[in-house]
């Protein structure tokens, strides 16, 4: 009988033990669960979001470019997509280059692939592109040929520490 009792006593405070583990793991469990919640990504695409159209409204004569804004402080902009068409009589040929400017100073060319349009009066740009511009830059669409030029810009913003 005593044994019997001893047994109960040693069950009971295994019990006893388990439950209080198992409470004190699940709390733990759930304040990691709630900190990985409040972790999100800054730098997904999504999150900050770029699209900007510019089109020429001055006269060219042998060659158009139009500017976009200037990246803000703090931020890199990720272009991913091109899109632009530049006329002229004949068709612009060079094809249009999406270039860097920061104080005036060209850097960093990048050529899209073009399409001459059959009429033969317009190029046609439509390219995924994947092109950096740090704060302070303007990005820059040129057609060295065409007297108008107008295009888009998407992509997005990154946060720079």
């Amino acid at each position: 009988m005593e044994s019997l009792k001893r047994f109960v006593w040693v069950a009971a405070g295994l019990a006893a033990v388990s439950v209080i583990l198992t409470l004190a793991t699940e709390g733990h469990a759930s304040a990691q669960a709630v900190r990985a919640a409040l972790v999100r990504n800054q730098d997904e695409p999504g999150r900050n979001p770029y699209f900007e159209y510019v089109q020429n409204h001055a006269a060219c004569i042998s060659g158009c470019n139009i500017t976009f804004s200037p990246v803000p402080a703090g931020q890199r902009l990720v272009v991913t997509f091109v899109n632009a068409q530049a006329f002229g009589s004949p068709a612009p040929s060079d094809g249009v280059m999406l270039l860097h400017r920061s104080n005036d100073t060209a850097g960093d060319l990048f050529v899209p692939t073009f399409t001459p349009n059959p009429n033969g009066f317009a190029t046609f740009v439509h390219s995924p592109v994947e092109v950096y511009f740090e704060a302070g830059t303007q990005p820059i669409l040129e057609c060295v040929g065409a007297n108008d030029i107008r295009g888009t810009l998407s992509g997005y913003y990154i946060s720079l520490p």
